[in-house]
C-alpha cells in the first residue's frame, strides 16, 4: 500500500518507475545476502563437523563466551544444550594439562602470544578425548584485551593412531613386553641413573628350557602360547619401576634398577617357581610343561652395557651347566685402569630348592623362604 501512496505522490513519470525499481533490486539484494549468509553458515557448521573443528569466542569485557556447534559436540554436549563458560572449558581439561593451557591464555592475554597446544579433556561420559587448541588475543587501540578466540580440533583419532605406531615401534606384537630396541635404550638410561644415584643394577637374563623340543612336539602355536605364558609370569614377577623385555625369541632381559643381586634373584625365583607350576595342553589331551633358567649380574663400577650383558650371559650358562630351571648369579669385578682392586664377592643367589648351583667355582646356598618379595 505504501508503495501506491508513494507513486501517486511522484505521479506516474518516469521517476517513479525508475524508483520503483531500485527499490525492488534493493529488496531482492537483501534475501538473496541473507539466504547467503544463512547458507554460509550452515555450510560452515557442515565443515567444522566434517572436520572436527570447533570455535570459541570469550568477550573478556562482558564476561560472555560462545561456543560453535561443533565445540559443543567436542565436549560431548549437545548443541545449545546450556549457556557455555570458560569454567567449562577450562574444568574439561584434563588436571595435568591444565596448567599449560592456563598460562598459554595468560601469556596471549599479557604478551599477545598466539598459542598452539595439544590438551586431553574428558566429556561428561568419562571419555577422553585429545584435541589441538590454538587461539589468540584480540586488544583495543589503548591495548587492552577484549576478547579471547581459539579453535579446538579433536585429534583423538590422530593420537590413538600416533601412540599405535610408538607401542609397535617399542613393544613386542606377541607378548606386549618391551622390545629389544626398547629394552637396550632402558638399559643405557638405567646404568647412567644408577652411576649418578649411587644406587644398584641388577640385569637378568632368560631362557625357556628346550624350547625347540616344545615347538617340534607340538607345534610353533603351542611355542607362541607358552611365550606368552612367560611373558605373564615375567610381569607378574617383578615390581613396578622393573622392566620385562623380549629379548629375542625364547629368551628374556629383566632389569631391576635399584636392586642388587640378591634383591633380583628373590623375585626370579618366585618367576621361576611360578613358570615351573603351569601345565599346558597338548592336542591330543595330554599336557606338558615349562621351566626356564636364569642368570643374574649387579652393575659394578666402570661396568657398561656390554660387559654386565656378559655377565649375566656367563651366568645363564653356569646355570644351564648345572642342570637348567634354575638361577645363577655372576661373581662380578670393577673394571678400571690402574692397579687391579681386590675382587669383590656378590652376595650369593639362591637356585631350585634343594639344588644348589655353582657360582663360578664357588656354590650358592639356597635363599631363606623368608625373603619373598621385593623391598
Amino acid at each position: 500500500m505504501w508503495l501506491t501512496a508513494m507513486l501517486m505522490i511522484l505521479g506516474a513519470g518516469a521517476e517513479a518507475v525508475v524508483f520503483l525499481t531500485l527499490l525492488r533490486r534493493e529488496r531482492a539484494q537483501r534475501r538473496l545476502a541473507e539466504r547467503a549468509s544463512v547458507e554460509n553458515h550452515a555450510r560452515l557448521v557442515e565443515m567444522q563437523e566434517l572436520a572436527r573443528i570447533g570455535n570459541w569466542e570469550f568477550d573478556l569485557v562482558h564476561d560472555q563466551i560462545r561456543w560453535s556447534a561443533e565445540t559443543f559436540r567436542i565436549f560431548g554436549l549437545r548443541p545449545g544444550s546450556q549457556e557455555p563458560d570458560f569454567a567449562d572449558l577450562l574444568l574439561a581439561i584434563d588436571e595435568e594439562d591444565r596448567p599449560a593451557f592456563d598460562r598459554a591464555i595468560q601469556l596471549a592475554i599479557a604478551e599477545r602470544q598466539p598459542y598452539r597446544l595439544d590438551l586431553r579433556i574428558h566429556t561428561p561420559q568419562g571419555t577422553q578425548k585429545f584435541i589441538h587448541a590454538q587461539g589468540s588475543a584480540v586488544h583495543d587501540i589503548p591495548g587492552e584485551a577484549v576478547r579471547l578466540i581459539g579453535t579446538i580440533l579433536d585429534i583423538t583419532e590422530r593420537k590413538r593412531e600416533e601412540n599405535k605406531l610408538a607401542t609397535a615401534a617399542t613393544h613386542d606384537p606377541l607378548t606386549g613386553l618391551s622390545n629389544r630396541r626398547h629394552g637396550s635404550a632402558a638399559l643405557e638410561q638405567a646404568i647412567r641413573d644408577a652411576r649418578e644415584t649411587a644406587t644398584p643394577l641388577a640385569l637378568c637374563l632368560c631362557d625357556i628350557d628346550r624350547f625347540k623340543q616344545i615347538n617340534d612336539s607340538h607345534g610353533h602355536s603351542a611355542g607362541d602360547h607358552v611365550v606368552q605364558a612367560v611373558a605373564q609370569c615375567l610381569v607378574a614377577g617383578i615390581r613396578r619401576g622393573d622392566l620385562a623385555t623380549r629379548w629375542g625369541g625364547d629368551e628374556f632381559c629383566l632389569l631391576f634398577p635399584g636392586a642388587s643381586a640378591q634383591d633380583a634373584s628373590v623375585s626370579v625365583e618366585r618367576i621361576r617357581r611360578r613358570l615351573e607350576s603351569l601345565t599346558f595342553s597338548a592336542c591330543d589331551g595330554s599336557g606338558y610343561g615349562a621351566t626356564a633358567t636364569f642368570g643374574i649380574a649387579e652393575l659394578m663400577p666402570g661396568m657398561r652395557s656390554e660387559s654386565l650383558l656378559e655377565a649375566a650371559d656367563q651366568a645363564l650358562y653356569s646355570a644351564k651347566q648345572q642342570g637348567r630351571n634354575r638361577l645363577a648369579c655372576a661373581r662380578s669385578t670393577p673394571q678400571h685402569s690402574g692397579p687391579a682392586a681386590p675382587a669383590r664377592e656378590e652376595p650369593a643367589c639362591h637356585s631350585r630348592t634343594g639344588r644348589p648351583v655353582a657360582e663360578f667355582g664357588t656354590l650358592s646356598p639356597q635363599a631363606p623362604e623368608s625373603s619373598a618379595t621385593l623391598p
